[in-house]
């Protein structure tokens, strides 16, 4: 037996303040706590990721460093991964993210807007927000947030937020019949002071180091960027950032823009460095995301994103490219 009985007014009492408080909160100012989250709070914590058939336990330790943050993610189940991510305060801020990278980076980080979400979603109108209230995981109440999308170039999202930080400690996404393509939630999660190095560093010697930065000198990166435009993109997204991408000490850098509608994230990766030879044009899935390649003025275009297909090669084809020597565009074909 319990020991303890609860009443029907005790529960009344209990519950009431929860459905009050829902009714009073702005879920775009929800977002934008959790956009906030990922470069204000260290952490460490479990959590499963689903995604189809395949479920996946991920261990994460996430330091937040400077407005930006670094953390390292382990696979528990399946063969060992091991990522060590390092993304700079401009990036963060931004919502930059590495997609695709060989690891569980790809598919094990909580998806978070850009912290601009609020005035975007507000000046797009491309969802449908709400929230039923609160709910509880991991052992934390957190605030159930619906993020219907208006159209069929964006799927439709659905978070638990931490009540005190607005750290998602869970996330869906939702195609436009309706189907759960992936689903991440937290078992376990512990808020931390200090960040010691040691739990940073990785333990495999496979371990995969990714580092995204924004530019911080003119010169001949910013240069770069500034020979790239989108031109036709889809409804409501837009370039919120420009960052070097490296993936590792001896890698050389590749430029990686982040595209957003103020909740779902897009990037396009520019390889200059890639062979001729070794170039590809093609689509690919998983899960939820989608990325598509394509030679673009001499370099390599991939675009890859938790979005359907269709918005991926609509912004594969918006990219184009102005040469430095003159004003003419490269062919967007």
């Amino acid at each position: 037996m319990w020991g303890w009985q609860w009443t029907l007014p005790g529960l009344v009492s209990l519950l009431l303040p929860l459905a009050l408080n829902a009714g009073q909160e702005d879920p775009v100012v929800w977002l934008e706590r959790m956009a906030q989250s990922l470069h204000s709070h260290s952490y460490e914590g479990t959590f499963i990721f689903q995604r189809g058939d395949r479920i996946d336990t991920v261990k994460v330790v996430h330091s937040a460093e400077n407005g930006g943050y670094r953390e390292r993610l382990r696979t528990l189940t399946g063969s060992a991964r091991e990522v060590i991510r390092s993304v700079d305060r401009v990036s963060a801020l931004k919502g930059a993210r590495v997609e695709a990278d060989g690891g569980p980076g790809q598919q094990t980080a909580p998806h978070r807007p850009p912290a601009i979400a609020g005035m975007m979603l507000r000046a797009s109108e491309r969802y449908d927000l709400k929230s039923p209230g609160f709910d509880r995981i991991a052992g934390f109440p957190c605030y159930v947030l619906h993020a219907a999308a208006r159209d069929d170039y964006r799927y439709s999202h659905k978070y638990c937020l931490h009540r005190d930080t607005g750290l998602p400690l869970s996330s869906e996404l939702i195609d436009a019949d309706g189907q759960l393509l992936e689903r991440l939630v937290f078992t376990e999660l512990a808020f931390l002071d200090v960040v010691f190095e040691e739990a940073l560093t990785p333990r495999g010697c496979e371990a995969r180091h990714i580092e995204v930065r924004a530019a911080e000198v003119p010169g001949d990166t910013e240069a770069s960027h500034g020979q790239w435009y989108f031109e036709g993109l889809p409804p409501g997204f837009s370039p919120v950032i420009a960052t070097e991408r490296v993936f590792g000490p001896d890698s050389p850098p590749s430029l990686h823009f982040v595209l957003s509608d103020g909740l779902a994230t897009v990037s396009v990766y520019v390889d200059a460095n890639k062979d001729k030879a070794d170039m590809f044009e093609g689509a690919t899935r998983s899960g939820a995301t989608h990325a598509f390649a394509r030679p673009l003025a001499g370099n390599q275009l991939t675009v890859v994103g938790e979005v359907p297909r269709k918005t991926i090669e609509r912004i594969a084809s918006a990219a184009r490219f102005r040469p430095g020597d003159s004003g003419e565009t490269a062919p967007a074909r």
